[in-house]
């Protein structure tokens, strides 16, 4: 079963707040969940090599503080080794546009990944995607979300639909390769359905969502 730590700095306890319809309790019946509400306890569980993926619920890896940096310097040495680091939850929604971008650019080496903007539009499920499986998504989804610009092909789950002619499509989900590991970003900001299912394919817990349809 694979262990999932789950980063909530923000002030309140993810696990206590069902943003989503039923994620945690998904989460809870297909892998060992932790859930860190300081700095100092993530650094710890994540010095024990147990966890598989991380879960990043608020904006806090972004703050200046020193144990938030020192926390982040881990997150992203521990993903480029090989782990798979997801941005959900109010993240998207709370956090700072320019830190966005410099986490992504400096921290993750995504260079390209640009903020474009906070926005209702339905968005189509890029095809042949090779680094989530698709089963369990939607073709479409209807939803309002902070829009990335620039993400190649290859690393955009869901794009904007009707996008003209010639030009990049904006994303609101990627899973990018970050060295050997993965980076996930969910910029839906409305907790529906289709986010919680998007995140369990990213934690590769979605096998369970098959069998049930």
């Amino acid at each position: 079963m694979p262990f999932i730590l789950i980063l909530s700095l923000y002030g309140f306890s993810f696990s206590s707040r069902q943003l989503y319809p039923s994620l945690f309790p998904k989460l809870l019946s297909r892998a060992t969940v932790h859930e860190s509400l300081t700095a100092q306890d993530a650094l710890n569980y994540l010095s024990t090599g147990l966890p598989s993926v991380i879960l990043v619920t608020d904006p806090a890896l972004s703050f200046d503080e020193p144990e938030n940096k020192a926390l982040l310097e881990a997150v992203v040495d521990w993903t480029k080794r090989g782990g798979t680091t997801i941005f959900m939850g109010f993240f998207a929604e709370a956090v700072e546009l320019p830190q966005l971008e410099n986490l992504m650019k400096s921290s993750f080496s995504l260079h390209d990944w640009e903020v474009d903007e906070h926005t209702s539009h339905e968005a189509t499920l890029r095809p042949n995607i090779q680094t989530v499986r698709t089963q369990s998504l939607e073709q479409f989804y209807y939803c309002k979300a902070l829009w990335l610009r620039n993400v190649p092909s290859e690393d955009s789950v869901y794009s904007r639909s009707g996008n003209l002619p010639g030009t990049t499509p904006t994303t609101c989900a990627a899973f990018a390769t970050v060295g050997f590991g993965k980076l996930g970003y969910i910029g839906d900001t409305e907790f529906g359905e289709e986010p919680e299912r998007i995140i369990i394919a990213m934690c590769r817990l979605d096998i369970e969502e098959d069998n049930m349809s």
